[in-house]
């Protein structure tokens, strides 16, 4: 539908009002994603750390018992 149009049949109000309905769904879509990118980033930086935590335990106990020197340790 073009300007003219619009303006010869005097249908302003409605045409506002599907643009709001529209915005209010695309803003309602970004809000959505934004949340979904969230909490994907937060479970991916847990297990990440949550890994290296445990490898950081192992080769610290390794080092304390004498299989890897602390060079080893420093290199992990």
């Amino acid at each position: 539908m073009n300007y003219e149009t619009v303006k010869a049949f005097n249908n302003e109000k409605l045409e506002l009002n599907r643009y709001v309905k529209l915005l209010e769904r695309l803003k309602e879509s970004a809000t959505f994603v934004q949340t979904s990118l969230a909490k994907l980033n937060v479970g991916q930086n847990i297990i990440f750390s949550t890994g290296l935590t445990i490898n950081l335990l192992m080769a610290a106990y390794q080092v304390s018992t004498g299989i890897l020197t602390p060079g080893d340790f420093v290199m992990i």
